[in-house]
Order: C-alpha cells, then sequence, then structure tokens
C-alpha cells in the first residue's frame, strides 16, 4: 500500500465466496468494518474516518447488494486513494463452491428477489459475468474454493502481514474408469502411453516402482508429454498465484489410475518442486490411497 496516514481495505467480489468471513478476520487484526455500505454514504464515512485519531485501517464491503455499487465503484475507489492509502481485495470461488455454500446455509442470493424465477445456478452466473469488470480494479484476487474458514484467516493474516502464503500444488493420479477428480483445476489424460497392465511381470506393480517408470519412459511419447505438462505447469502455478489461489491440483489420468498416471504424477510433483522449491508440493494417488509431501 502507499505511505499514507490511514489504510483502507474495499472488500467485494461475489456473493458467497468469503467476504463476511474476511470481515471478521479484519475485525481480529484491528481494522474498522463496515458490511454492505450504500454508496451514497461513502463520503460521509470518508469525513469520519477523516475525523477520529482511533481509525488507523478501515476496511469496507462494498457488492453487487446495492444497486447502485457498479456506477459507482469507480468514483468512489478515486476519491478514496486521493486520501487513503488504499488496496481492492475481490473475493471469487467456482460456481459449484457457490452452489454448495447457498444450499448449505439456506441463505437466498442477492439477485432473488430482483429475479425470483431464476435458479441458484442461474443466479450466480449472471453475478460472475457482471462482476467481471470490476476485478481490473482489484490489487488481490482470492479465490476461497478450497479454503476453509480457518486457511482463509492465515491467508488474510499473511497478506496483512506482508508474509506471502505458501502455495499448496498437488500432482493427483487416478483412473478414469473411476470417475473424473471433481478437486482438479487441470486434468491431462494420459491413456495413449504405452500401458504397463499388459506386461505380465510389470502389471502387480504401480508407477512407484522403478521397473514401470523405466518401461514408460523408454518411449518417446512419454518424454514428450512431460516435458510439455511440465512446460505448462511453469506458466500456470504463477498466473494462478495472481489469481489468489491457495491450492492448486493437477490431475493426470489413465484407465485404472495405477501405472501411466502414478508414474507421470511422481515425475511431474518431483521436478516441479526443483523448479519451484518455495511452494509446497505434494504428490496424491487417489486409487492408492497415498499423498505425501514431497521435499
Amino acid at each position: 500500500m502507499k505511505e499514507k496516514e490511514k489504510e483502507i481495505l474495499i472488500i467485494t467480489g461475489e456473493s458467497g465466496a468469503g467476504k463476511s468471513s474476511a470481515m471478521k478476520h479484519l475485525e481480529d487484526l484491528g481494522f474498522y468494518c463496515i458490511d454492505n455500505i450504500p454508496p451514497d454514504l461513502i463520503p460521509s464515512l470518508i469525513r469520519l474516518i477523516e475525523d477520529n485519531p482511533e481509525i488507523e485501517k478501515a476496511a469496507l464491503v462494498i457488492d453487487i447488494r446495492n444497486p447502485g455499487f457498479r456506477n459507482a465503484f469507480p468514483s468512489i475507489l478515486k476519491k478514496l486513494k486521493k486520501q487513503f492509502a488504499v488496496q481492492v481485495w475481490y473475493f471469487t470461488a467456482e460456481k459449484d463452491i457457490l452452489i454448495k455454500r447457498f444450499s448449505e446455509t439456506r441463505r437466498p442470493h442477492p439477485f432473488e428477489r430482483y429475479e425470483p424465477e431464476k435458479g441458484l445456478e442461474e443466479l450466480i452466473e449472471e453475478e460472475k459475468e457482471i462482476l467481471k469488470p470490476m476485478k481490473q480494479y482489484a490489487e488481490i484476487i482470492i479465490d476461497t474454493s478450497k479454503m476453509t474458514i480457518h486457511e482463509l484467516k492465515r491467508f488474510i493474516k499473511g497478506l496483512i502481514s506482508g508474509e506471502k502464503p505458501r502455495l499448496k500444488i498437488t500432482f493427483l493420479s487416478f483412473g478414469f474408469k473411476y470417475g473424473i477428480p471433481t478437486s482438479a483445476d487441470n486434468i491431462f489424460d494420459v491413456r495413449f502411453l504405452p500401458n504397463p497392465h499388459f506386461i505380465p511381470k510389470l502389471r502387480p506393480k504401480t508407477g512407484m516402482d522403478k521397473e514401470v517408470v523405466d518401461y514408460i519412459m523408454k518411449f518417446d511419447e512419454s518424454k514428450k508429454i512431460l516435458d510439455l505438462i511440465l512446460k505448462l505447469v511453469e506458466f500456470l502455478i504463477p498466473m494462478y498465484e495472481k489469481e489468489g489461489k491457495a491450492y492448486i491440483t493437477f490431475a493426470i489420468g489413465c484407465t485404472g489410475g495405477q501405472h501411466r498416471s502414478i508414474a507421470l504424477a511422481e515425475l511431474l510433483a518431483s521436478q516441479t518442486y526443483e523448479k519451484f522449491p518455495e511452494y509446497e508440493i505434494y504428490v496424491e494417488h487417489r486409487e492408492k490411497n497415498v499423498r505425501r509431501k514431497i521435499s
């Protein structure tokens, strides 16, 4: 933030993405917090913050619950930045996660009062589309899809203290015959690689065994796909981090999740750790119920 006397956090983003939880954590960190303030009251609030010496840092939730929010936000932000050190945090989450949260809390979506004929999924999609332009104003985009309340608290504490939270990256192997993992951010299909299942002495082994890895990696197509995935992973990690993700899952699938996917997941995890030792790297084999940290 800029070096100014008072600090202002603008909290905005999607309904159900964690803004209210963030406010509770910020209150614990000494912020003066105001939720759902109408745009018309912003000038009065500015005067209050200016005139009150006890308010050194404030957090304001300004979002879609106020009908004039989108039109007023750019001018509000401009006025605030003239007087304070201002930072905008945008909260987001995956559609399926938002649906689950609304269903569990039984809270209505803010758009429901205007469009009662629409279903929850449609309302969430509509809000996401409407809010797309707001992301351009955010210094930090926080994706809470895979965060628990406690993880969000630690994440926010790290942002406020200036300590960058460690990104957690998982390489997950699975078998397509048992279903696609819902936690995956990216899925790579390696069923085209030569299958050790058809080699009698390799069939009872897994991709964690050296003999299986050696067999798979002697083929040019195996070397090529490993290299291509690694290059994509190296590109995506900083992009996801910029988007505010705390967790990333790269899933690698073969038919049964025993040989090819496990071998590739192991190689990807170890080589990614060599490239990004500052992150927490995990390898997980769903069909073998194995998960471990790479170190």
